[in-house]
């Protein structure tokens, strides 16, 4: 693996703990972000090549890996006006999105990668910060070039626990914003069952006790309202704000394809309420989106 030099774009919450557990694992890792000191702190302390400038980083890697915001950021990195990727990069080269972007604005991309012989892969991940940190992350892949997915593996090792093969370009992207959607419909759902609940008298924190040995359970009421939520504690590490972003693009998915999809359009427009209402929030903050609505604040409950 050291023989490849993975260089690595965006060092945030979830790009941090990656790359640094690419590099753990003896990939060869140069960074690139747009925070300067990040990159600084980042390249000393992990001791990786730190790239001045994309086109650097282009011409330095064998392979570049972005996590970033949204599909929109990928593509200025690597056709933007300036300073971008393509103007470094080489045919045969392999550029890796394991951010959260739309299916469609992906495969377009693809396609325009390719003209300059370049392969595209779609390799979102889920898991949030924790999973980040502990390498446990589940990697959704799409792409049908078995020769470059091969190359890339060692990656998914370095990063994550259980790596899908889901299907073409844009595959990944595609299951990554309707797990999102799940995510979103248990949570959004919680807040309000709680809510309801304790308006007619019932402990908060006993509802989740039942709920959690019962069919109405999720990833929400199991990892979330003990730990975070009902305490106020918060933390998951993924913004309401970037919630709200994918589930406006499987919003966008269903209507591509002229799917019958009325509760995760309904979804959508409530989380893109919530997110504006609580901006900059964790998007485990929009019980308070709910609290709002309803005149009452949620109690911490007793166990």
């Amino acid at each position: 693996m050291a023989d490849m030099t993975v260089g690595w774009i965006g060092i945030g919450n979830m790009g941090w703990p990656m790359a640094r557990n690419a590099k753990r694992a003896g990939l060869d890792v140069a960074v690139y972000d747009i925070d300067q000191d990040k990159l600084g702190r980042f390249a000393e302390e992990f001791d990786t090549k730190r790239a001045p400038t994309l086109k650097a980083l282009a011409e330095m890697s064998d392979v570049l890996v972005t996590i970033v915001p949204d599909g929109k950021i990928v593509r200025q990195i690597c056709f933007g006006d300036g300073d971008n990727l393509t103007e470094g990069l080489t045919p045969g080269k392999i550029v890796i999105d394991m951010s959260s972007s739309a299916p469609t604005g992906t495969r377009m991309l693809g396609d325009e990668l390719a003209k300059h012989g370049v392969i595209l892969i779609d390799a979102p991940v889920s898991g949030g910060t924790h999973g980040a940190d502990a390498a446990t992350l589940s990697i959704m892949v799409g792409g049908t070039d078995e020769d470059a997915i091969a190359k890339i593996t060692p990656i998914f090792e370095a990063t994550g626990k259980n790596v899908f093969r889901c299907g073409t370009l844009g595959c990944g992207h595609a299951m990554k914003c309707l797990n999102n959607y799940l995510s979103a419909i248990g949570l959004t759902a919680a807040n309000e069952a709680l809510l309801i609940g304790q308006k007619f008298g019932l402990d908060p924190a006993a509802m989740i006790d039942v709920i959690n040995v019962s069919t109405g359970r999720n990833s929400s009421t199991e990892t979330k309202f003990h730990q975070r939520v009902l305490p106020r504690t918060y933390g998951s590490g993924f913004s309401a704000a970037l919630m709200a972003k994918d589930l406006s693009i499987a919003a966008g998915l269903a209507g591509d394809q002229d799917m019958f999809a009325p509760l995760l359009h309904t979804t959508s427009e409530i989380w893109q309420q919530a997110s504006a209402q609580l901006p900059g929030v964790d998007h485990e903050v929009t019980i308070e989106y709910f609290e709002r609505a309803n005149a009452m604040k949620l109690k911490p409950g007793k166990r």
